[in-house]
């Protein structure tokens, strides 16, 4: 039987046919999660069954393999030679043959990349495709000495860039399915081939004093510079420069006289002239060329005649209509949704009239908020489908457990606690008869298995995990959350129960709060800086905003060595020497929140009193990739193990150790976390 040894696998791999494999596979689903895949499963580090380890294509007809561990090679991909030396896209060193277990981005094509060519030395990836066409092997590609850059630009043709994420270095727009282009595979600098081929002197109908000339970098100008023509940011990119008048127009396709715009019924005309004006589109200030309507004396930005008369943002529900002004009745000041500030409805905004919801022209049309207009889902951000079936009246089958449930009045004994949201159970709930779990009616009535929320444009679905990582309040949980697996991110139920932008009641603060995904300031609650926005407060005087993390923080807690609840405090007014932790011993910032018992006087931060995992279940099984045995998740307090991996004792911190009683694997949760970063959310599932 033909045999290879290949360095990417430890066994053999040796010739199978595909048909005799598929047999006793299940084509397209990862082995791991057990979730429909095409090609690699990022989150268990797994090959779909029936697709090739290397290229992640689907295998068909005959291939080398090993069936024990469901590893499997095109013959194609598994002969590749491992070296490759003098390639004409970087003939200074060689390239080595990879195969990882996560991304490469090609220095070419940007394509994602897990079986890939790479040069170490100077950090070059090259996808299979890119180190094979016949373009590069046969140096059949035109070279462009352009003045924008110091190396000589290739023209990559039948190739395509394959995402969103890279940027033309002339024009600053996205390279995404750009076909042909320009690149410097070794500096990954890239051009579309109509921006790498503009003249590099014009004379400009808008400025036909002087000719203007092509620079690779805007001149030193003030901050907001911008573009003389359509105001936007010339601080990158191309520009069309003229240094006697020091003016500046980014390259840009022609600007037609006369167009028809889509949320006006006439024809507007380009006004060349450059004045002062307030923009009847989105009301607010310009001073550059505009458009401009004769009969009903509207006078509107170069950006926004190309404004949506429908748009759908992620905030609302439904569809917003783009209006000029409201009727007189009607007119005057409203708040914008969004960002809160008055509107002028004298001037052009967007609004859902049904609903009286109302936005900012440039606030609804900020790209993290605007929806796709290809995107298909439903207008409704409601629930889409239910997540249990009913068996008959008070008794379901939930996805997140093996056996039926039934439905309970009863006082629950023993305080157990909800497997899904990690509450106590104190109102009608549903259990197994014959396991001890135990479901709240809230998580199984208004917890959908997917469903839509204001933070994303996407369908999410609703898993069941022993533990995984919020990634907005950035707390580890346990039980139920949502994944969006286009935006790569989880909630967890704490985060999904804020159902709304704007936030009314916080103690301690008089004014409501509002979600501002654009803020980057401190944390009233923890002060700490964030990058994922804030729920702040609408009076710019007041400098109060809270993050995820402390929003969803519990108002009461309970600490080991305390017999009473400690209630979440907002301010202390206690001497300054008076403040400090009575748990860790050290100092406390008076204005930060903290935990208090009042009638055992006893302060202390909320991470000592919550530790940190307060959402994570102890105790409950499950299995991981890289042990034979159950595990559960810990916290010893006495007589600790060490640490398998850091070799310190795994006291008084969550731990993960195996439920064997005479296997010695356990690790502390964030030493085996550290180790398998790039799971994310993945993690684990319950046995």
């Amino acid at each position: 039987m033909e045999r290879i040894d290949h360095f990417s696998h430890q066994h053999p791999l040796v010739v199978v046919d595909q048909e005799s494999v598929d047999r006793g596979s299940r084509k397209g689903f990862c082995s791991g999660c057990n979730e429909v895949t095409k090609g690699y499963c990022y989150q268990c580090r797994k090959v779909a069954e029936g697709y090739c380890s290397g290229c992640e294509e689907e295998l068909e007809g005959s291939s080398y393999g090993c069936a024990e561990c469901g590893f499997f090679f095109h013959k194609k991909c598994a002969e590749l030679q491992r070296e490759i030396i003098n390639h004409p896209l970087h003939p200074h060193h060689p390239f080595i043959l990879h195969l990882e277990n996560y991304a490469h981005i090609c220095n070419v094509c940007w394509k994602s990349i897990r079986f890939f060519y790479r040069c170490d030395s100077c950090d070059f990836d090259l996808d299979l495709r890119c180190a094979m066409h016949p373009q590069f092997v046969a140096q059949e590609f035109q070279k462009l000495q352009h003045f924008s850059h110091d190396h000589p630009l290739i023209l990559v043709e039948d190739i395509e860039i394959q995402t969103k994420e890279k940027f033309c270095s002339g024009c600053m727009e996205p390279m995404y399915k750009s076909s042909p282009f320009y690149c410097c595979p070794n500096c990954i600098f890239h051009l579309h081939m109509k921006c790498a081929e503009l003249p590099l002197k014009i004379n400009h109908h808008n400025h036909w004093k002087h000719p203007l000339m092509l620079l690779a970098k805007p001149p030193p100008h003030q901050e907001k510079c911008s573009c003389n023509l359509c105001s936007k940011s010339c601080k990158e990119g191309f520009v069309y420069y003229c240094s006697i008048c020091d003016l500046g127009f980014k390259p840009a396709d022609p600007i037609l006289q006369t167009i028809i715009a889509e949320t006006h019924e006439h024809p507007l005309t380009l006004f060349s002239g450059t004045i002062s004006f307030i923009c009847d589109a989105c009301g607010t200030d310009g001073s550059r060329v505009c458009f401009t309507c004769a009969e009903c004396s509207l006078i509107i930005h170069i950006n926004c005649s190309s404004l949506r008369r429908t748009i759908k943002i992620i905030r609302h529900p439904h569809r917003l209509f783009h209006i000029y002004f409201f009727q007189d009745e009607e007119a005057g000041k409203r708040e914008c949704n969004i960002c809160h500030d008055d509107i002028n409805l004298g001037y052009g905004s967007y609004c859902c009239s049904d609903c009286k919801y109302f936005a900012h022209v440039n606030c609804a049309i900020d790209e993290d908020l605007l929806e796709d207009e290809k995107s298909k889902l439903s207008d409704d951000l409601t629930a889409i489908s239910p997540a249990f079936l009913e068996i008959k009246p008070g008794e379901i089958k939930h996805f997140s457990h093996k056996h039926n449930l039934i439905l309970s009045d009863d006082r629950v004994e023993g305080g157990q606690s909800c497997e899904g949201c990690m509450s106590s159970i104190s109102t009608s709930f549903y259990y197994c008869e014959q396991c001890s779990f135990f479901l709240c009616n809230c998580c199984v009535h208004k917890l959908p298995k997917k469903g839509r929320h204001w933070t994303c444009m996407h369908l999410r679905e609703l898993f069941f995990y022993s533990i995984f990582y919020c990634d907005y309040c950035q707390f580890w949980s346990s039980g139920f959350g949502y994944n969006c697996n286009a935006c790569d991110k989880i909630m967890c139920i704490r985060c999904n129960k804020i159902l709304d932008t704007r936030i009314v009641n916080i103690e301690g603060q008089k004014h409501f709060l509002f979600f501002d995904h654009k803020y980057e300031g401190k944390c009233y609650g923890c002060d700490d800086y964030g990058d994922r926005g804030s729920f702040r407060c609408k009076d710019k005087e007041c400098n109060f905003a809270l993050d995820y993390r402390c929003l969803v923080l519990p108002k009461t807690a309970r600490y080991k060595y305390d017999n009473h609840a400690l209630k979440l405090t907002f301010r202390d007014d206690h001497d300054l020497s008076q403040c400090y932790c009575d748990i860790c011993e050290e100092g406390r910032d008076r204005k930060q929140w903290f935990y208090h018992c009042a009638y055992c006087d006893v302060s202390a931060h909320p991470n000592c009193v919550l530790w940190k995992s307060p959402f994570v279940k102890l105790g409950q099984p499950f299995r991981i990739d890289d042990h034979k045995h159950p595990v559960t998740l810990v916290k010893i307090d006495f007589y600790p193990p060490k640490c398998n991996m850091c070799d310190k004792p795994c006291r008084d911190d969550l731990a993960i150790q195996c439920r064997e009683p005479d296997c010695t694997y356990i690790f502390h949760w964030q030493c085996y976390w550290k180790d398998r970063v790039f799971w994310n959310w993945y993690l684990l599932h319950t046995d």
